[in-house]
């Protein structure tokens, strides 16, 4: 007679249930380091949390493989932090020319534009290019309405000042 006893969940589980508590535990422990680490290189908070957060789905994808998973982690973020950087010298190198087609205004204002902190640059061709209103912005870049009408009000400051004659 075969044996019909049902299968609790955890009994399949259990391999997966360890490697999440062992994940989470990770988690804990490096999160903090190895997003001072990434900033430290990358010196912007969200790229660095991203890179961060890279690191730890890497981890994560392999974590049975590896065998010392904290020293993974951090070559890992580090790596990931040198291509941003290699990335960042290859734009300041060579940067994106503006359309060709543009009048003179326009490429001037698409090099103050460049010029721009990153979320002030896309509050205004959010806001300006595509017509998003302030609320779809705040959902698109994931921050408060007050937070990008302020980045749209400080960039417009700044073009305003660069464009002036």
């Amino acid at each position: 007679m075969a044996n019909t006893r049902a299968r609790s969940k955890t009994d399949t589980d259990r391999p997966a249930h360890h490697h999440d508590e062992r994940f989470i535990a990770l988690y804990r422990e490096e999160y903090t380091g190895m997003f001072r680490l990434a900033y430290s290189l990358v010196s912007n908070s969200a790229e660095a949390e991203e890179l961060v957060q890279d690191g730890f789905i890497a981890v994560y994808r392999r974590l049975d493989e590896i065998h010392k998973p904290s020293a993974y982690l951090r070559a890992s973020v580090v790596n990931r932090c040198r291509s941003v950087l290699r990335h960042r010298r290859v734009m300041a190198l060579n940067p994106p020319e503006p359309p060709g087609d543009l009048p003179d205004s326009a490429a001037e204002l698409s090099d103050v534009l460049a010029r721009l902190p990153e979320n002030q640059r896309i509050a205004i061709v959010l806001r300006y290019y595509w017509r998003y209103p302030a609320s779809e912005i705040a959902r698109i870049v994931d921050m408060p309405v007050a937070t990008v009408r302020s980045h749209t009000r400080r960039g417009l400051a700044t073009l305003r000042k660069e464009l002036e004659p």
